[in-house]
């Protein structure tokens, strides 16, 4: 006979199995429409966010756009487009405090390294850390530590063409040959410059970009003639920047026709006085050369002004006024500070510099390149 009682017994048992897997079934269903859901709506608010952030770059709101971008880094810590934002906002953003301008460009870098580590072979990446690079180099105190960064630029630049890189920065080979000039690799980057000519219509717009690099090129190698020539056939020009005036009236300084170069550099300030110290300190030379002291000073204290640290030729300027009033301690720096902070455009005048320097006993500062971050290695 069946024991009933049994019977009876296992079939609550079985069907209380049958309850608890549709509900560990039914539990896992929810949970994965609620994660798919807060997944969702994180996906959402982080697009509605990098939209934000471009609108914002877009409008040259650029701190406002970091602060945006730092918290979709936050809870992305491997967003492709996040970081990529956020240097092109850090590499954008500007001040007149000197250390925070250099921050902006490093912060820059160091989010375009991560990008790198996230798009090993993305040659795009490289293109936009030449870009960087080239922009942090202006900020240098000295020449060394520019011709080092442009070296640095350099190395990306060539990195990028072995990668590869999409047509939009296809400029990179353009940079490739002005980093070389712009590292006192003059010859090299002249070459370079040619090469790029010979490859390109003579009509073409470029024409006048590649006559900037010649013309730093032949000033860097002495040969003024050949710089005012291609310096003459630069479309580009402005009041405060070295295109096509600027190059000219520092050709002319150094060639020794002082009066044309003031005359340029006259038109130059007197359609914008503001910024391009540089200018305010060649004039301050012609007028020092003129006999004008009073005016050589007035023009040194507002070039002044408008740099963070002076050049070449404003130390250049402040050791003759030294000398002449008996001061040769500090003439004597002054000549060395010039020598140590004279870029490419003004090899020439360097070079009467090392010989005055040589003429009176001293040697040149020895500088060693301070880069204001670790170097990243090329992989």
């Amino acid at each position: 006979m069946v024991d009933q009682n049994t019977s009876n017994d296992a079939q609550p048992r079985k069907t209380n199995k049958i309850s608890l897997a549709i509900l560990i079934f039914l539990t896992v269903i929810v949970i994965g429409l609620i994660t798919t859901y807060i997944l969702e709506q994180k996906e959402i608010k982080t697009a509605r966010q990098l939209t934000a952030a471009q609108e914002l770059i877009d409008q040259a709101k650029f701190s406002d756009a970091i602060l945006v971008l730092n918290e979709v880094i936050a809870n992305n810590p491997n967003s492709v487009e996040a970081y990529s934002l956020r240097s092109t906002a850090f590499g954008n953003s500007r001040s007149n405090v000197f250390n925070e301008q250099q921050n902006y460009f490093v912060s820059s870098l160091h989010d375009l390294d991560k990008l790198i580590e996230l798009q090993p072979t993305n040659g795009n990446h490289y293109v936009n850390r030449d870009l960087i690079l080239r922009a942090l180099a202006e900020t240098a105190t000295d020449s060394a530590t520019k011709f080092a960064i442009y070296e640095l630029a350099n190395d990306n630049a060539e990195k990028a063409i072995e990668l590869g890189v999409s047509p939009d920065y296809s400029y990179v080979y353009r940079h490739h040959a002005r980093n070389l000039i712009e590292s006192n690799h003059c010859q090299e980057g002249l070459e370079e410059t040619q090469n790029l000519i010979n490859q390109t219509n003579p009509q073409d717009p470029i024409m006048s970009t590649y006559n900037i690099y010649l013309t730093e090129a032949y000033i860097c190698l002495g040969d003024l003639k050949k710089a005012l020539e291609t310096a003459q056939q630069i479309q580009c020009d402005n009041p405060v920047g070295t295109c096509r005036s600027g190059f000219m009236a520092e050709i002319y300084y150094q060639s020794g026709e002082t009066e044309k170069a003031l005359e340029i550099l006259n038109n130059m300030i007197n359609t914008n006085s503001a910024y391009g110290g540089w200018r305010y300190f060649i004039r301050a030379a012609i007028y020092y050369e003129m006999g004008e002291d009073n005016l050589a000073r007035q023009d040194l204290a507002t070039g002044d002004n408008y740099t963070w640290y002076g050049n070449g030729v404003y130390w250049y300027v402040k050791a003759k006024m030294a000398f002449d009033d008996g001061d040769d301690e500090n003439a004597i720096l002054y000549l060395q500070y010039a020598e140590s902070t004279l870029d490419v455009q003004y090899t020439p005048l360097r070079q009467e510099i090392l010989k005055e320097l040589r003429n009176r006993g001293v040697d040149p500062l020895i500088i060693a390149p301070q880069l204001p971050l670790a170097t990243t290695p090329i992989p």
